[in-house]
């Protein structure tokens, strides 16, 4: 696959920009209440002016107001790669690897053959998509509205899919933020009990044929190693393009649930 990754990386730093955030000397400094680490870390893009040690200060200021733990994601396109040594030298902690994932969409391909394991349906409100998510996720209700916002103040297409039982409750949703091309899957999650009948299958390609309807050429999404989804991700299509990782001091470093 010949992708532009750091034109990707861009991308998906436009869909997960925080609604609440500022800059410090080249440092994305995002603060959202969000559930999503990558909504509210730094993310050291450009070449700083000042000392690495007077941005830091000013960036654990930055939280400590806003009552959020100081959270830095790397990627390969830090534009100075001693960051991560020095963050290391003051004791951030590099934890949630995370893989980034990306396939062609003319590779995707319809449902075929079986009965649908569920219902599928988008969901045209954001809202309420926020609300499904919160609810089967087990988000509070911050980072439920946190997300709503995002996702409604979004320059650019969101996409949210359900998928219902036959009694009529929701089993599972994802998200696709489509931009300049790219279709960004988020927030895939199926309740505990519905997991290993191919829902979540059938979910993502109802997402990513909507995608396509819009333009979209290439899918991408984040997820860690240990993720037992990958394996679906990767009969899907999908293969790792690169990776990114946070750093943390030990006390602020909270692992997904």
């Amino acid at each position: 696959m010949s992708l532009d990754l750091r034109r990707l990386e861009e991308i998906s730093q436009n869909a997960s920009r925080p609604e609440r955030g500022i800059m410090i000397d080249g440092w994305s400094v995002g603060l959202s209440p969000s559930k999503a680490k990558r909504s509210r870390c730094v993310n050291p893009h450009y070449q700083s002016v000042r000392s690495f040690e007077q941005n830091l200060r000013s960036a654990k200021a930055a939280y400590a107001h806003a009552k959020l733990p100081c959270v830095f994601r790397l990627t390969p396109w830090v534009a100075d790669p001693s960051i991560d040594a020095a963050l290391a030298a003051h004791g951030y902690q590099r934890f949630d690897a995370t893989c980034v994932m990306a396939m062609n969409l003319s590779q995707l391909r319809p449902n075929t053959g079986d009965a649908m394991p569920a219902n599928v349906s988008p969901e045209p409100d954001l809202i309420q998509a926020a609300q499904h998510v919160a609810t089967l996720r087990g988000d509070s209700d911050i980072e439920r509205d946190a997300l709503a916002q995002r996702w409604s103040h979004s320059a650019t297409p969101c996409l949210s899919t359900i998928a219902t039982s036959n009694s009529g409750a929701v089993i599972s949703h994802a998200l696709v933020i489509v931009d300049d091309g790219y279709a960004g899957v988020f927030d895939v999650v199926t309740h505990a009990d519905e997991r290993g009948r191919g829902i979540g299958r059938a979910l993502l390609q109802h997402a990513l044929q909507q995608a396509i309807a819009l333009g979209a050429h290439t899918a991408y999404l984040q997820v860690m190693p240990s993720n037992p989804a990958r394996r679906l991700y990767e009969r899907m299509g999908f293969a790792d393009v690169y990776e990114y990782w946070y750093r943390a001091l030990p006390e602020d470093i909270q692992h997904p649930h």
